[in-house]
């Protein structure tokens, strides 16, 4: 019986590392402000406010409405789905906040991460955005300058 009660104790601290490991991998990750990243639409920076710019998991997420406004899109909210809808030419995209699926003009596409919420602000990945409303972003980590060209 206490060789029993040995191997429950040594197994005990095996256990709630595996079960820590399993819930802090179920939590989002932590994103970062970044006070150094500018974002240029078609030779324009970008005013975000006091929100700016954050990077998570090596992605950078921006406020939705000032990217999709910059870039000559259409945007609407719908705060019940939680879902982001921008508008631009002949393209319609969707994103809705906490999933990786998003739409383009009907079809799924998978998104490496998906549009969150900090501070009340909607956050979404700026190069799927960019590129799902057919722009072309070039990153310069250096001068953390993300140039993005519309083709307007």
């Amino acid at each position: 019986m206490n060789q029993m009660k040995i191997r429950l104790f040594a197994a005990a601290p095996l256990a709630l590392a595996l079960i820590g490991g399993i819930v802090s991998a179920q939590q989002p990750l932590k994103a970062s402000p970044s006070q150094n990243m500018v974002v240029i639409v078609d030779g324009k920076q970008i005013d975000f406010g006091t929100n700016g710019v954050r990077v998570m998991g090596g992605r950078t997420f921006v406020p939705f409405r000032p990217l999709f406004e910059y870039m000559g899109a259409e945007v609407e909210y719908d705060v019940v789905l939680k879902r982001v809808t921008a508008t631009k030419d002949n393209n319609e995209v969707q994103l809705t906040i906490g999933e990786r699926i998003a739409r383009k003009n009907g079809a799924e596409i998978m998104m490496e991460a998906p549009p969150q919420i900090f501070n009340s602000t909607t956050y979404v990945p700026l190069r799927f955005v960019a590129e799902s409303l057919d722009a072309k972003v070039d990153y310069d980590g250096k001068a953390g300058v993300i140039t993005i060209t519309t083709g307007q």
